[in-house]
C-alpha cells in the first residue's frame, strides 16, 4: 500500500519508533559480538603460559668398577730336603703339600735315567690329565742351563757308558699325583725324577696354578 506524501503523524512516529528499536537491537548485537571477541582476544593475550616440562635428570656418572689390586706373582717352590711342595702368592705362602721324589733324590738331575729330581728355575709348560697320576704339570727340563752342564759332564767324561755311547739329557719331568698313594703315605721316593703329590692335593695345585708359572726346585 502506497502512503501518501502526508502521513498522518501517528504513523509516521510509530515508524520512527519501530526503525529506532530495529536499529538498536542491531546495534546491542555488534556490540555484544565486539565484547565477547575483546573478552576472547584479552583472555588468549593474558593466559598464563604453559610450564615447560622439567628437564631430563642427569646422567649417572659412569664409575669404573675397582680393580683387583694384584696380588704377585703365583708360584711353586719345592724344597727336595724338607720333601715340600709350596704354592706362593707374591711372597705370600697360600698352600703347602708333602711330595716325595725321584729314588735317587740327592743332587741335581744329570742325564736321562739318573733317577734324580731336577734342580734350578724351570716354567709349567703343558698341563694335562693323566690316566694313573691324576693331573700332571709338565717343566721345561731341560733349560739352556740344564744343557751347558749336561754337556760339559759329557765332555769330562763323566756321564755313564750306555750301549756303546752315553745317555741322553732326559726330559719329560713334571709335577703330579700317584697310582699307589699308599708309597707317598709312607714318604717313600718312587718317581724316576718327577715330584708327586697325593691326588686331592696334586688336583687342587693344579687348578690354582696357570700355565707358566715358576717352579723353583731346590736342595
Amino acid at each position: 500500500m502506497l502512503l501518501s506524501r502526508k502521513a498522518s503523524p501517528i504513523i509516521m512516529r510509530r515508524m520512527t519508533q519501530e526503525g529506532s528499536r530495529g536499529g538498536t537491537r542491531a546495534t546491542a548485537r555488534v556490540v555484544v559480538w565486539l565484547v565477547g571477541a575483546l573478552a576472547l582476544l584479552a583472555g588468549c593475550a593474558t593466559r598464563a603460559p604453559q610450564p615447560l616440562p622439567p628437564p631430563p635428570p642427569p646422567p649417572e656418572p659412569v664409575v669404573a668398577e675397582p680393580q683387583p689390586v694384584p696380588l704377585g706373582e703365583r708360584w711353586i717352590s719345592v724344597r727336595k730336603g724338607a720333601r715340600t711342595l709350596a704354592l706362593y702368592q707374591g711372597s705370600t705362602i697360600i698352600r703347602t703339600y708333602p711330595v716325595v721324589l725321584g729314588t735317587q733324590p740327592v743332587g741335581p738331575k744329570l742325564h736321562e735315567g739318573d733317577r734324580r729330581t731336577p734342580e734350578g728355575e724351570y716354567r709349567i709348560v703343558k698341563k694335562y690329565y693323566h690316566p694313573y697320576w691324576s693331573r700332571f704339570m709338565l717343566i721345561d727340563y731341560p733349560t739352556p742351563a740344564n744343557r751347558e752342564i749336561y754337556s760339559w759332564n759329557r765332555s769330562m767324561g763323566r756321564l755313564p757308558a750306555r750301549g756303546g755311547g752315553t745317555p741322553g739329557i732326559g726330559g719329560a719331568v713334571g709335577i703330579h699325583g700317584a697310582e699307589d698313594e699308599s708309597l707317598n703315605q709312607r714318604g717313600i721316593d718312587w718317581t724316576l725324577g718327577c715330584i708327586s703329590l697325593f691326588n686331592r692335593h696334586i688336583d687342587e695345585l693344579y687348578e690354582l696354578v696357570p700355565a707358566g708359572a715358576r717352579v723353583v726346585i731346590e736342595p
